[in-house]
């Protein structure tokens, strides 16, 4: 955990924690099942469905063969790299493995005089491309190592594996391992479905359903999170009535291109590792003997200038939905702050994630304060809440659940935020905000709700493509705008990589 940072505009609300994916889902389980709006079953397996213009589908089938029927208005299929939900739509992985392979052994060890000789940590990259990772920082890790494609992890000692991880670029360390929990050999995949969901809107693809990138950069887990709020609220606008069809149609447009910038990012932060590997493996010295200094500190320098895997915040925070058709974009000519991988850079951009503020008492983040669930949220800074005078009737005529945030004396916050006036969307991105000036009698509030519900569009003509340089995609992202992937023959996949 850090420390909150004083300027708090390019940070979220709460200091950084690192919490693996394992422990997080364990913890969710449960909660998800207390909620009362949330049916969860276990023990069942997606067959197939089929779509109408109306609702989905499915056939399951639970451990004693039995078949169930299930109907609904939309699925969302958020089962994972090996996704059968892809499979029954047709959508296609464009992309494919890296051009490597690696053996992963999962154990537990509490011999801390070897798993933390350099101290605490979260990942060990060793030059000789081995990788070790603390998954609770008390007993359970997990270390990767590259092995040629076609390896059998069978074959393999699992405990001489993780001494000659601990050891990196020399001898094996010994290790006192209390039990090995899993091994397996796996390929890294770079690849993005072609489309995120049905024709008729009703099947819609999240997470590692939709895209996988190389681990590096941890864009996996949080990329998942966002797409299926994005979507989540999307659907529930439109079972509330208040929403229209091109909320559906936006998902893809919105969530594609920042899954595109992920897996680009991801392969850029392998290559720095790899240039080492390679260095390393290419050195006529040992990297530990006191003649290969010059490597070490070669090493060293492109290291520190290469360091975005752990501080990229434009990629986590920095995106905008610059070609949705449901953002109303300036009508001023304003020009968009520049778009950095490695800074975040806190606008009101529409289509940008709304900037978190500190209020004037210094503990009020300014998220606390928007809508809750389905509610937008409509920030207006005027002394008077003109623009909240004039929306309220409007939302409420058209049954869009609408929060006023009226911040009249938050002069630090108005100027970050740059307008008089911010409608922001139930996932805290920019709707729409008013111009530098603020004419309120040229405000059409009516057809500025349509588009940000979905009931109108904005023309693509007057939208600005928000897509990735697909030379940078060719270059870092290996394979991931090459070919169409049949993921059932790719060798070498993990239990996740696979159909359940």
């Amino acid at each position: 955990m850090s420390e909150r940072q004083d300027h708090g505009i390019d940070i979220p609300p709460k200091p950084w924690q690192r919490c693996s994916q394992a422990i997080f889902e364990a913890w969710l389980k449960p909660y998800i099942q207390e909620q009362p709006l949330i049916k969860s079953i276990f023990g069942l397996k997606f067959v197939g469905l089929t779509e109408t213009e109306s609702e989905v589908t499915c056939e399951l089938v639970d451990k004693a063969g039995e078949k169930h029927i299930v109907t609904s208005k939309y699925v969302i299929g958020c089962d994972g790299a090996g996704s059968s939900v892809r499979r029954a739509i047709g959508s296609k992985l464009i992309g494919g493995p890296v051009p490597g392979a690696q053996y992963l052994c999962h154990f537990k060890s509490r011999d801390f005089s070897a798993v933390q000789r350099q101290g605490q940590f979260c990942h060990i990259f060793f030059t000789s491309g081995h990788v070790l990772l603390s998954i609770d920082e008390k007993e359970t890790w997990t270390c990767h190592t590259p092995v040629p494609i076609g390896t059998d992890a069978s074959t393999i000692d699992p405990y001489e594996a993780v001494s000659k991880v601990l050891g990196g670029s020399g001898s094996p360390v010994p290790i006192k391992i209390d039990e090995i929990i899993v091994t397996s050999t796996w390929r890294p995949n770079i690849c993005i479905v072609d489309e995120y969901t049905t024709p008729n809107r009703r099947v819609f693809l999240s997470g590692d359903a939709a895209h996988q990138n190389i681990p590096t950069g941890g864009y996996g887990m949080n990329t998942a999170v966002v797409d299926s709020f994005d979507i989540g609220w999307k659907i529930a606008a439109v079972l509330g009535g208040y929403g229209g069809p091109a909320l559906l149609e936006a998902y893809q447009a919105e969530r594609r291109p920042v899954a595109q910038r992920a897996i680009e990012r991801s392969g850029v932060h392998w290559s720095v590792h790899a240039d080492i590997w390679g260095w390393v493996q290419e050195s006529e010295k040992s990297i530990l003997s006191e003649d290969a200094e010059d490597l070490r500190e070669k090493i060293r320098q492109h290291a520190t200038a290469h360091d975005g895997e752990n501080r990229d915040r434009g990629i986590e925070f920095g995106y905008r939905y610059n070609d949705s058709p449901i953002i109303c974009p300036d009508e001023d000519g304003t020009e968009q702050p520049p778009y950095l991988e490695r800074s975040y850079v806190p606008s009101t951009w529409p289509g940008a994630r709304a900037p978190h503020v500190f209020l004037k008492d210094g503990e009020t983040s300014i998220f606390d304060i928007f809508g809750q669930g389905r509610e937008f949220s409509l920030v207006d800074f005027t002394a008077d809440a003109r623009y909240a005078s004039v929306f309220v009737p409007v939302a409420k005529k058209m049954s869009i659940p609408l929060k006023v945030v009226h911040l009249p004396d938050e002069e630090h916050v108005r100027k970050i935020w740059e307008r008089d006036a911010v409608l922001i969307r139930p996932d805290d991105h920019v709707a729409w905000r008013t111009t530098v000036e603020g004419n309120l009698k040229k405000i059409d509030v009516e057809s500025i709700l349509n588009v940000v519900v979905g009931k109108a569009t904005v023309s693509a003509a007057i939208r600005e493509k928000g897509r990735v340089d697909a030379e940078k995609l060719k270059k870092f992202g290996f394979t991931s705008t090459v070919g169409v992937v049949d993921q059932d023959k790719v060798e070498m996949k993990a239990a996740f990589q696979s159909a359940a």
